[in-house]
């Protein structure tokens, strides 16, 4: 299935190869959020935001055909 990611701040270096120019990808059907995150390599202790179709999902959601995925890290400060 092709979805279309996009991710934010210190998470886009793990997009580096792995995303078309569109900022599509090609994954199996029903990959989870977790599974996606595994796919980009990223660290399981980077806490994130997940936005899909613009909407907050958890880490279990099941993703679509035709989804578009926002994925962010969270930014502390003080």
């Amino acid at each position: 299935m092709k979805i279309k990611v996009k991710l934010y701040t210190i998470l886009e270096k793990y997009a580096k190869g792995k995303v078309l120019e569109d900022n599509t990808i090609i994954l199996h059907k029903d990959t989870t959020l977790q599974e996606l995150t595994r796919y980009f390599s990223i660290p399981d202790k980077i806490g994130m935001v997940f936005l899909v179709n613009d909407s907050p999902q958890n880490k279990e959601y099941r993703l679509c055909e035709g989804d578009k995925v926002k994925i962010f890290s969270f930014i502390g400060g003080g």
